[in-house]
């Protein structure tokens, strides 16, 4: 008896010591989670050496902060505002720090980190400094570089210089701009001509954006050129289309002169990756402008939401209540196939309006009220 009462017991030890475990792998797994997905900022490498290896892993986190931090500026601010240094506690700006890669020798510890910021310290912070600041990412964006060389047009060519410098541009941007370089099997590359892309051919971008499932598409074009004064030239554009392939605005555009036509065909991958650089800023410093936090401008609106399927009402008040900047929600009404709210939200109609579009949703004005519809 004595033996079964033990064995009992040490049973029921085993399960709470599991049951422990399980709950506090819950509250690490929920304690670990950035809420605040445009403060979190990942793998970033940093190292550091000392003869005591637990001096040198505190001074590589501190080396990764400091990274950590001027990342999250490039993403959120102007860069033409940011100082070169500040006089700032990180610490109490980060909400914790992840490890995810660690290694070591007998003087140096290297690791790859992730950095969940307090929005709430940033936001001090970029008050303090009169910093403007946006934290709206866009949906997705593909990315469809295009040469239009001597022997004809190249593109979704893993082999193609311009498409490399991109895969290995994109592979490293951090931005509220999520882009998704073009891929595709053969069928698609010979479904779509480069001339179509080049002359905007709707069927076709949007035959591109469905294969990706994006909602936009930059086409970044490189073309070597005669130009009519008789001068060659290497030009570098990059055209923005909505999600039915309608022209929306051209990005950037560049041209360089060249002597001679074997100058302009011998690409400088150097030259073109400052060039892609600064497409993308550009690109980048706009979406901010548009999407800035205005912490003292509440703007009221009020919108009708058409309901023809049962959950049309209760996917659009939840699509409104997570999206960033939204202060408060009044249902005004309900009837039949349609319900009234009033909102209010930090900042301008402009901001709330390219927040509603990268989600998917635009607002139609009729006569002064509007109207919430899905694109």
């Amino acid at each position: 008896m004595a033996f079964d009462f033990n064995l009992k017991l040490f049973l029921i030890k085993i399960i709470l010591i599991f049951v422990f475990i399980i709950q506090f792998k819950v509250f690490a797994s929920s304690k670990l989670d950035c809420n605040e997905k445009a403060f979190y900022v990942k793998d970033v490498m940093s190292d550091a050496k000392h003869k005591d290896l637990t001096i040198a892993k505190s001074k590589a986190e501190e080396k990764g902060r400091l990274i950590a931090f001027n990342q999250l500026l490039n993403r959120l601010t102007l860069r033409k505002q940011i100082k070169n240094s500040y006089k700032i506690d990180l610490n109490k700006m980060i909400n914790f720090i992840k490890i995810n890669n660690e290694a070591n020798s007998t003087n140096r510890f290297v690791g790859s980190f992730d950095f969940c910021f307090n929005r709430d310290e940033v936001v001090q912070f970029f008050k303090k400094e009169n910093l403007n600041f946006a934290e709206v990412f866009s949906l997705p964006i593909s990315i469809f570089p295009i040469y239009e060389g001597p022997s004809g047009y190249i593109y979704l060519d893993e082999k193609d210089l311009w498409y490399k410098l991109w895969k290995d541009f994109l592979n490293s941007n951090d931005s509220l701009l999520k882009f998704k370089l073009s891929a595709g099997n053969l069928s698609l590359k010979r479904s779509i001509k480069g001339e179509e892309v080049l002359k905007s051919n709707k069927n076709v971008l949007k035959k591109i954006i469905r294969n990706d499932l994006t909602k936009r598409i930059l086409v970044v074009i490189l073309q070597p050129k005669l130009a009519r004064n008789g001068k060659y030239q290497l030009k570098i554009s990059g055209k923005l289309y909505n999600e039915i392939g309608e022209f929306d605005q051209t990005i950037f555009s560049k041209v360089r002169n060249y002597e001679n036509f074997k100058s302009v065909t011998n690409l400088n991958k150097n030259i073109l990756l400052k060039d892609i650089n600064e497409l993308i800023y550009v690109f980048e410093e706009s979406w901010k402008k548009n999407n800035f936090f205005k912490e003292g401008l509440i703007t009221f609106v009020d919108i009708y939401i058409p309901i023809q399927k049962s959950k049309d009402w209760s996917n659009s008040l939840n699509l409104l209540s997570n999206l960033p900047y939204m202060k408060k929600i009044d249902v005004i009404g309900l009837k039949g196939d349609v319900g009234k709210v009033s909102l209010a939200f930090q900042g301008t109609n402009n901001t709330f309006f390219n927040i509603l579009n990268e989600k998917g949703y635009k607002l139609k004005q009729v006569n002064d009220e509007f109207i919430l519809i899905k694109k």
